[in-house]
């Protein structure tokens, strides 16, 4: 088992320093790094509460709190019992909806290495639900790409996206085992700016299931998006799937600004 004294927790962080965050979330943000850069493989058992908080000068409160922390992303589990204690949970990684930066700058973001397997990249006419969505007419065809991502080497998303060929011409003989949006951005001037996206669970297909290993019929997240170009044209079709036990969607809302309890009342009073 590891102890305090083990290179994997040296530096200890900095809980002195003028950030003006808390102590248990400058303890929390530390453990998460180490974890997240699996520095802490999945599975390590962390040194018995007492002997961590000794070691970072601080009370096991302010511990148990950085710990509920790192818990409640699905980074740890805590177990009880003669054999219990901390353990390195498989990570989990959240995806925002909103905002558009795809996968690879996502993993950027949570300092974890973004991978790409292409299973197939081909250029195609598109299924009449595809076509619709592209606006496209009778006669035009897409890329097609499936692609399955990883995180630091681990399966977590199967991307399948359909691209028009007409406003992405040569594109599948250029690299595609990075950013697709940075390609598009690049080398055509035409990445996504809005986006639509519908999320629903589905069970996994044999290939889905083979692509990201899971179970045949484990549940999946999809989500279905398209994906609008600054001056309104659709540049993607994309049916993301998603591992629900290694990724969390995140949205973030607001709200509506043309809603008031003012105007409700008007309204209600109006209907009365």
């Amino acid at each position: 088992m590891l102890t305090m004294e083990d290179e994997v927790f040296s530096p200890l962080p900095d809980l002195m320093g003028a950030t003006g965050l808390p102590a248990h979330a400058r303890i929390s943000g530390w453990l998460e790094q180490l974890i997240t850069s699996r520095q802490l493989p999945a599975g390590t058992r962390l040194p018995p509460e007492v002997d961590v908080a000794a070691a970072l000068g601080v009370s096991r409160m302010t511990l148990r709190q950085a710990l509920a922390s790192i818990e409640g992303k699905g980074l740890l589990e805590r177990r009880r019992g003669r054999l219990g204690g901390s353990f390195v949970a498989q990570p989990r990684f959240d995806f925002s909806l909103s905002e558009l930066p795809g996968f690879t700058e996502q993993m950027r973001r949570a300092h974890v290495e973004a991978g790409a397997h292409i299973v197939q990249a081909l250029t195609r006419a598109p299924a009449p639900d595809v076509r619709a969505a592209l606006q496209l007419r009778r006669g035009d065809d897409v890329h097609e790409v499936l692609r399955v991502r990883s995180a630091n080497g681990d399966p977590i998303t199967l991307e399948e996206t359909y691209l028009p060929a007409a406003v992405f011409p040569g594109m599948l003989e250029l690299d595609l085992g990075d950013s697709l949006y940075r390609v598009m951005e690049r080398e055509y001037g035409r990445s996504p700016y809005s986006a639509e996206e519908v999320i629903e669970p589905v069970k996994a297909s044999t290939q889905q299931a083979q692509l990201l290993g899971v179970a045949r019929e484990d549940a999946l997240l999809l989500v279905t998006r398209t994906s609008y170009a600054a001056d309104g044209l659709p540049v993607e079709f994309a049916r993301d799937f998603f591992r629900p036990d290694r990724t969390r969607i995140v949205v973030h809302t607001q709200v509506d600004q043309g809603f008031t309890l003012g105007a409700s009342s008007t309204e209600g009073a109006a209907a009365d």
